[in-house]
């Protein structure tokens, strides 16, 4: 049998190469993945929407009592989540029924939407940062990898933070001493978004700013960036201090999430204890906030140890998944160190990988926290991995030729 030209082999290896690189593949896949997957979830197992926050402020919203009582019993306006995404709910309900099964299946599927763009996100991440095939790794490990495929089936923001933390993230790398203010004033507006769809996400935009503005012609507009961002909350901001007589910038429950990381969960209003109906939303912030800080102060030893579990299960849980999590963890920690290395953008990633999980150190986390920076992880992960690559071929080539 006669071999293949080697010209023609060649051939073949760039037309494969060239449609890896792709957005519509990766799109096409990563889609046909979580679909099928989410598919046979909702079939065997489907979830329900239950004690779903945002479903029962969408519920409200939608029965025209406006942003109101995301707990059973509980009535009265709301800031315990930000806006963005019960809104989105508010919407599928009014389409599709509230609380309904056809809800459930609409907004699964638009978590495979928002799960499937990232996946160019992250090949865009890499590619601008790293370099095409750490683009390409990135990108399709993205697209395939079974913690992220899984991820759609859940009924909250999640998917949607992690593309718009990634997409914030690229936007912002992408400004520069050349970019026309337009492009600083949308990025502002992209900020603005995901603060009004998960607080958390800001945690590192400061910094970003502050590295984005490091020149001196780009500081004027790094200022605009954040000015915008600001004021791209402060409608929420507004509305939170005339209907809940307190200033609340975005969300109210930050005191009551460190009780229950801190103290315990029995006064959670998911369950029976009726003391966030009784006191109502405000009153019961302030009355867990002196609970924890009285809790902190007896026991600071305690909360140092709790803390540091939180640390170590941010970076390495779910366990279901093996090591997947932890492996994930430090090949991105590998990436920062070599992107560092080599001279290349690392303080940007770095940054949000730091700044993100602070919140969540001092309350409690679960695995999904951490999935809105999942993104820039398999980011540098994925140039983790095309640097490995390159030391093996680089030494291959070399024994190859002696």
């Amino acid at each position: 049998m006669a071999s293949m030209p080697a010209s023609s082999a060649t051939g073949n290896l760039t037309r494969v190469w060239a449609r890896l690189q792709r957005p519509s593949s990766l799109v096409i896949v990563s889609a046909a993945l979580r679909l099928a997957v989410t598919a046979v979830f909702l079939a065997h197992k489907p979830p329900s929407w239950g004690v779903n926050e945002a479903a029962g402020i969408a519920r409200q919203l939608v029965l025209g009592h406006g942003f109101a009582s995301p707990f059973h019993d509980a009535t009265g306006p709301t800031a315990w989540l930000a806006p963005a995404y019960p809104s989105l709910l508010a919407g599928v309900f009014r389409l599709f029924g509230i609380e309904t099964a056809a809800a459930i299946w609409v907004a699964v599927f638009l978590n495979v939407v928002f799960a499937s763009l990232t996946s160019v996100v992250v090949l865009r991440l890499g590619q601008e940062c790293f370099g095409d095939r750490a683009g390409v790794i990135a990108g399709w490990a993205w697209a395939v990898s079974p913690p992220v495929v899984v991820m759609p089936w859940l009924l909250w923001e999640t998917s949607l933070s992690a593309l718009v933390m990634s997409f914030a993230l690229l936007r912002t790398l992408r400004l520069g001493e050349h970019s026309p203010l337009g492009q600083w004033l949308l990025c502002g507006c992209i900020w603005s978004f995901a603060g009004l769809l998960n607080p958390a996400l800001l945690a590192p935009l400061p910094v970003l700013a502050i590295l984005a503005g490091r020149k001196p012609h780009c500081r004027i507009s790094a200022a605009a960036m954040l000015l915008v961002c600001v004021l791209g909350i402060t409608p929420w901001t507004v509305r939170n201090v005339r209907s809940l007589g307190y200033l609340v910038p975005l969300r109210s429950n930050f005191w009551p999430e460190a009780y229950f990381g801190n103290v315990s969960f029995s006064l959670h209003p998911t369950g029976n204890s009726m003391v966030y109906q009784r006191e109502g939303e405000i009153a019961f912030s302030r009355d867990l906030r002196a609970r924890v800080v009285e809790q902190v102060c007896s026991s600071p030893l305690e909360f140092a140890h709790r803390t540091g579990q939180r640390i170590l299960a941010f970076w390495t849980e779910p366990w279901h998944f093996g090591p997947y999590a932890t492996i994930l963890s430090l090949t991105a920690i590998a990436g920062i160190l070599l992107a560092r290395r080599a001279g290349r953008e690392w303080t940007s990633f770095a940054c949000v990988l730091g700044l993100h999980p602070v919140l969540y150190y001092v309350t409690y986390t679960f695995a999904r926290y951490r999935h809105p920076v999942e993104p820039v992880m398999y980011t540098l992960a994925g140039y983790a991995f095309s640097e490995l690559i390159r030391y093996f071929g680089k030494h291959f080539a070399q024994r190859t030729a002696v």
